[in-house]
């Protein structure tokens, strides 16, 4: 951080660029990050945003819910993969992430059986809180932390020439009987370096979960909204996940 460069303080924005104080102008060719998916300063959603700030910012979701939250969660579910039917709004990316990893954890303790453990590819990259950093590749970033992250079963990746090798991998670990989920980054592993697999073997890991009775996690916050082409990167499987966690493009970064 000693030698690191000032930040570039940007002032505006307009459709895929930028433009700084000192009246230079970038082009956001990493989309904030993958976030922004219609461009900056929006019109149409800038309004939209301003006209339902006029009607209702916020209602907790404690016993409240409003016509804009159903709106979306009904909207939302007619083009997600196959099988979703319920929404569960969180904060972000890494929070999401967690509440899928509760939601599996606690969905076998609901049911009596001891399955705890999660399965996850090895460099993989999930998210900044402590569950999500679990799941996640272990880095000098996360290195404070080790002591206080859960154990995870780490696979390698199926890349081309490594596919048998995960697929054993997956089966030894789900014949113990006590893996409760496995979370994945569809087709892409964005952070390790744009690492891509086939659908044809993501669809033959997640028969080897189905057999097994493992839930299964998409984590589509980088590759879902058409970063793959298709609206989400389990569109080109047969057989999709359990659940799914979004963001990034869910807001195009207007509401960070």
């Amino acid at each position: 951080m000693k030698t690191a460069a000032l930040p570039i303080p940007i002032v505006r924005g307009e459709g895929a660029l930028l433009y700084a104080e000192d009246g230079k102008t970038y082009i956001d060719a990493v989309a904030s990050w993958w976030v922004n998916l219609h461009g900056h300063a929006h019109s149409y959603i800038a309004q939209k945003v301003a006209d339902q700030l006029q009607t209702l910012e916020h209602v907790i979701f404690a016993g409240f819910t409003h016509p804009a939250a159903i709106t979306f969660a009904e909207r939302l579910i007619q083009i997600l993969p196959t099988g979703q039917s319920r929404i569960f709004y969180s904060d972000n990316g890494s929070t999401a992430v967690e509440v899928a990893l509760k939601m599996a954890i606690q969905y076998w303790q609901n049911k009596g059986i001891p399955k705890r453990k999660i399965i996850a590819f090895r460099n993989s990259y999930h998210g900044d809180t402590f569950g999500a950093m679990a799941v996640s590749a272990r880095s000098a970033f996360t290195a404070p932390f080790w002591s206080y992250l859960f154990e995870v079963c780490f696979i390698d990746v199926p890349i081309p020439d490594n596919e048998e090798k995960t697929v054993k991998q997956l089966e030894a670990y789900a014949h113990g009987g006590d893996i409760a989920a496995f979370i994945y980054e569809p087709l892409v592993l964005g952070t390790a370096g744009m690492v891509m697999y086939t659908p044809d073997i993501l669809d033959q890991l997640l028969n080897i979960c189905q057999r097994h009775e493992i839930l299964t996690i998409a984590d589509e916050v980088m590759t879902g909204f058409g970063r793959t082409g298709r609206i989400f990167a389990s569109d080109y499987q047969q057989l999709k996940p359990d659940m799914v966690t979004m963001s990034k493009g869910l807001t195009g970064g207007t509401m960070l």
